[in-house]
């Protein structure tokens, strides 16, 4: 029976730093992909806000974001911005590190884009409405 009385803590030495190990990854995976789906929402209400207000340009937009930015809770880093304002569309691009890419090219930084149609409220509603009318 004496011969039997460490193999416990064997199987703990080896498995705990794995199970550790696996902790830290998944934690490193949630936060990924949270950093991906808030910089995709924050993508998306900036180029939907500058579309609206598109007006007032691509400081309004930049501004937007700033503020969409400030209340993120995990952050890797700043991010690469563009903001890109035509005749028809805002597009707002983000592209940000991880602490991934120090492991290689084999996982992609954060990257980001979304674009928004520029449309005067009133008119886009009563030109729908007439469509129905010419519909019904």
């Amino acid at each position: 029976m004496k011969n039997k009385d460490g193999y416990v803590v064997v199987e703990a030495a080896v498995l705990l730093p794995l199970a550790s190990i696996l902790i830290l990854l998944l934690v490193y995976l949630c936060s990924y992909l949270y950093q991906s789906c808030f910089l995709t929402q924050a993508a998306y209400l900036a180029a939907f806000r500058g579309s609206r207000f598109h007006e007032q340009g691509k400081p309004y937009v930049e501004n937007q974001l700033d503020e969409l930015l400030a209340g993120q809770a995990l952050s890797f880093g700043p991010e690469q911005r563009t903001v890109e304002i035509s005749v028809l569309s805002v597009k707002v691009s983000l592209l940000r590190d991880t602490p991934f890419q120090v492991f290689g090219d084999w996982i992609p930084k954060l990257s980001v884009s979304w674009q928004s149609a520029i449309r005067e409220p009133v008119p886009y509603i009563r030109g729908i409405r007439r469509l129905r009318e010419w519909g019904d």
